[in-house]
This record gives C-alpha cells, sequence and structure tokens, in this order.
C-alpha cells in the first residue's frame, strides 16, 4: 500500500517531541488487525556457517503493516509531501477490509476506508516463481574483500512508534476481550470456566454452534455448563434443543452435575425442561438423591418416585453436617497442612506420646515458636498439640508439613485409641491414614468425587458436593475427625494458624 501524506504547512524537523504519530491498521473481514504498530518478533532462523556447521540465529522478523523505505533521494521527497510503502506480510483474507488511519497530534480522529480485497487476491493468483527451485549460493564460491553501498532512510518520522511490550500486552488483552465474543459456529477454544459465561454462550448458539456436539472429554455443553453453576447459560442451551438427559463418558447427566453444585436456579431450570431425576447413576445415587440431602429438597419431595431417605442416613448425615460446620471457616488453612486426630487423649499425654516432656512444651502463639516457620527442615522437627472438647473429646496435632499423617507417629500416638492423619499436599492430592491400637488399619486418597464402590462416608461427608456452603476442606477434616472416633462442636479454634499451642519436638525416629 502507497502511502502519501500532504501537509498544509512546511515539514519542520526537531521541535517539541510528538505524543502520537499517524497511526495505520488494516481491519481484516474475520476481524483479525494488523497496524504499523505491531513490534517485531522473535524468531530462530537455521544459518549454515561452515560445511557441517548448522545452527539457529535469533532475529527480529517485522509484523503487521511494515514501513518500507520508498527511497531517500530527494526526487522522492518534498517540504509538503512525504510517501512510505507499507507492506502486509500477510494476504487479506476474502471480503471487505477496513483502512484505518488516526492522526492526534493533527488533529486527526479515527476515520475508516473500505477496502475490497478481491482485486488484491486475484492478483496475487497471478504470481509465479521466477526462478524454482534455485539452489541458494555457496558461500565459499562468493567473491570476497567487497561490500555494497544501499541508499536507505527509513521509514518517515512521522510514524507513531512501534508499541512498548507493556502497551502491545494491554491491546492484546482487549483484542483477545473484543474477539470473545466474536460469532464462531463451533465450540472450539472454549475453556473450562468459560462455559460459566452465559453471554459467550449464547454468541456461540447463535452462530450455529450445535448445543449437543461432544467437546471436553465426551462432555456436551450442557454438562460443563451445569458443572459451572451458570443458570442463564443453561437456559441458553435448553432454548436451543440440548439433550436434558444427555450421559457423558462417566454416564452422568447436567442434572447430576446442577446437583451436584447445589444451584437452585439450573436445578429448577433441568426439572422443568424434564430431566430424568430418580434414575441412579451411581448407585444408588440419583440426582433426586442427592437433592434431598441438600436445602434443595423441597424442589424434588413432591416428584412422582421420590423414596425418603432411611431414618439411619438421614442421621448419619446430619451428623456429618453438624461436625463440617464444626470446622467451616472463612480462610480456613489447608494447603500444606498436616492434622492428626487423637480420640479421647488429653494433651500432656500425647506430648510425652511424641516423646516430649510436657512440663517443657508451654502453649504459645505463632510469635514465640521455638522454630522459624520459614524454614521448612526446622518446621517438620515440630508438631503442634492442642485439646479439643467434644464427645469424646481428644486432641489435634498439626504441622505445615506432612508429619501428622506419617505411619510412626500415628503408631505413637493410637495406644488405646484411634488416631487419623491427614496431609492437604499442595502438589496435588490429599491422603490419609488410620491408626488402631499402635497399628496401622489403612491409608487412602480422599476429597475425591466418589464412586459407588467407596465408602459410604464419602458421601455423607459430601466429597461430591462443590460450590457448597462451608470453607474449603471442611469436609476432608470433618471427615478424619469422624474417622478417628470424635466429635467436637467447635474445630476453628484448633485449626487457626494465630492458635497458641504446644510445640513438641519430635524424637529422631518420628523426624524419618
Amino acid at each position: 500500500m502507497h502511502l502519501a501524506v500532504f501537509r498544509r504547512t512546511r515539514w519542520q524537523s526537531g521541535g517539541t517531541s510528538r505524543q502520537s504519530g499517524l497511526r495505520v491498521g488494516l481491519r481484516f473481514s474475520d476481524g483479525r488487525r494488523v497496524t504499523t504498530l505491531d513490534i517485531p518478533e522473535t524468531r530462530y532462523v537455521p544459518v549454515t556457517r561452515g560445511p557441517g556447521l548448522e545452527t539457529m540465529a535469533m532475529t527480529r522478523q517485522a509484523v503487521g503493516l511494515i514501513p518500507l523505505d520508498t527511497g531517500g533521494h530527494t526526487s522522492h521527497r518534498s517540504l509538503f509531501r512525504t510517501a512510505v510503502d507499507l507492506y502486509a506480510a500477510e494476504l487479506p483474507p476474502s471480503g471487505e477490509a477496513q483502512l484505518v488511519v488516526e492522526w492526534p497530534d493533527e488533529g486527526m480522529g479515527e476515520t475508516r476506508t473500505l477496502i475490497d480485497t478481491a482485486a488484491i487476491r486475484a492478483a496475487a493468483e497471478q504470481a509465479f516463481e521466477v526462478w524454482p527451485g534455485l539452489e541458494p549460493p555457496d558461500p565459499a564460491g562468493q567473491p570476497s574483500g567487497t561490500f555494497t553501498v544501499l541508499e536507505v532512510s527509513g521509514p518517515p518520522s512521522f510514524l507513531a512508534p512501534p508499541l512498548s511490550p507493556r502497551q502491545l500486552e494491554e491491546r492484546r488483552r482487549e483484542e483477545e476481550a473484543r474477539r470473545r465474543y466474536l460469532p464462531r459456529a463451533d465450540w472450539t477454544g472454549m475453556g473450562y470456566r468459560d462455559w460459566g459465561d452465559a453471554a459467550l454462550i449464547r454468541a456461540r448458539l447463535e452462530a450455529g454452534s450445535p448445543p449437543d456436539a461432544r467437546v471436553q472429554g465426551g462432555a456436551r455443553p450442557l454438562h460443563l455448563a451445569a458443572s459451572q453453576g451458570q443458570a442463564e447459560a443453561v437456559a441458553a442451551l435448553l432454548a436451543h434443543g440440548a439433550e436434558v438427559d444427555a450421559r457423558d463418558e462417566e454416564g452422568r447427566t447436567p442434572l447430576w452435575y446442577a446437583a451436584c453444585g447445589v444451584d437452585e436456579g439450573m436445578v429448577r431450570a433441568l426439572i422443568e425442561a424434564g430431566a430424568d431425576v430418580w434414575t441412579p447413576q451411581e448407585e444408588p445415587w440419583s440426582p433426586g438423591r442427592l437433592l434431598l440431602t441438600t436445602p434443595l429438597a423441597p424442589l424434588v419431595t413432591e416428584l412422582p418416585g421420590v423414596v425418603s431417605l432411611p431414618a439411619e442416613e438421614a442421621a448419619a448425615l446430619r451428623a456429618a453436617d453438624a461436625l463440617i460446620a464444626a470446622f467451616s471457616e472463612q480462610g480456613l488453612w489447608t494447603e500444606g497442612l498436616g492434622i492428626a486426630f487423637v480420640a479421647g487423649v488429653g494433651e500432656d499425654e500425647v506430648v510425652r506420646r511424641l516423646g516430649g516432656d510436657p512440663a517443657l512444651c508451654p502453649a504459645v502463639d505463632e510469635e514465640n515458636m521455638p522454630f522459624d516457620p520459614m524454614d521448612y527442615d526446622a518446621s517438620l522437627r515440630y508438631v503442634g498439640v492442642t485439646g479439643v472438647e467434644g464427645s469424646p473429646g481428644g486432641c489435634v496435632i498439626v504441622q505445615d508439613g506432612y508429619m501428622p499423617s506419617d505411619d510412626a507417629l500415628l503408631r505413637a500416638v493410637s495406644a488405646g485409641t484411634s488416631a487419623y492423619g491427614v496431609y492437604f499436599n499442595p502438589k496435588g492430592g490429599t491422603f490419609g491414614a488410620l491408626a488402631r491400637d499402635g497399628g496401622i488399619v489403612s491409608g487412602e486418597e480422599i476429597g475425591l468425587s466418589p464412586q459407588a464402590s467407596d465408602p459410604a462416608a464419602y458421601w455423607t461427608f459430601r466429597f461430591w458436593q462443590r460450590g457448597s456452603a462451608f470453607a474449603y476442606g471442611a469436609d476432608v477434616l470433618a471427615y478424619a475427625c469422624a474417622a478417628a472416633g470424635m466429635t467436637v462442636a467447635d474445630g476453628r479454634g484448633a485449626m487457626g494458624r494465630g492458635a497458641a499451642r504446644r510445640w513438641v519436638p519430635l524424637p529422631p525416629a518420628p523426624q524419618r
């Protein structure tokens, strides 16, 4: 594109530094943009430095609309006119493009001119290679000691400079936000959280995206929207004919995920659309049976096919919910936490079983701990002991590390009683171990969405529930407490980082 700039006043060099400059851009028919502000990209190219000496060189590659010098000779310039050629590195797609120009320094706002790309594309089809198959010259056969002078003046200074990396990142974010809702007839590029964006889902549906396409992991859009807790997104898919009882690879329907999220709007929309409420999807659990254990039970108790929960099961759920509430607190500390529950044993006895002297282990706050909490290795050599009241009560052993779930420690503290240790591994997974009367009974990974073959307690302590009213990890802590045989009324004091504890130095054996 040959761009000629005519000025009413004589071009002056120097003077006050400009704040912007002339900005030129092309907006293609598919929404993409190339401009004179695009900064060069760093690319790697193969380089041959001699026989058998091939390497990669880093080079800066201009992108966008690339200014090309039209020649520095005075015949190409005048006092009132300057020309520049702008080279587009890619062929525009079919359809109309827009030439966009702006020059704030000269009081010229953004203007747009339509360009028909048909002529450009037709010309491109006539291009041909002049010397096909021509081999590159052999450097060894080239004359040495010669050089060439090329007259180059560079692009005119009135063009705005390329964007800084920060400006480019801002523009990239703006472009992503703008393009996010551009119509497209498929589900490509949808991230997991995007399924909770009702406006985005509507834009895709209105552009022709199939509502029952198989997408992530064999799930359909309605499964993913239901798992994200967006009733508006679910309603949009149902309005476009999405199959309400479609099954994913695990045999789950959208209503199952809505029930797990305990989202009233989604549950109502799916039931009103005719969703199957009572067919078990993890024996004996159906979406309706899950809902019967939540505050949304009134939505299903009057539906045909309802079966009330057995009295014993309902009582177990109430007890579990009370224990979960005992550990629920805003900002509950779990990442990297190791914790063990020891039933029916007091603080002094637990300190002795850990090899410590109760008289030398007073309760202190976090500012007076006998080790530097920022030193991970030092932290592993101590555990904090706190007594908790309950029926029965006992003690809680905590550490910012894995030792409370270690087999040797659990064996030491579980003589004549039960102890359960759990570790919230920051690298992934939550692992627990049960000890009774000095022996390890079992070990398991807990907190995962349960399967039919898992213990009933996994369902009772709501490992299936998402977006719940309790704090993250409270269900796991309640499960561990119950597994040790403890019942506490308030476990938050024992969990807080600022709580006073009796810090016990571990003997060499439990330290591992």
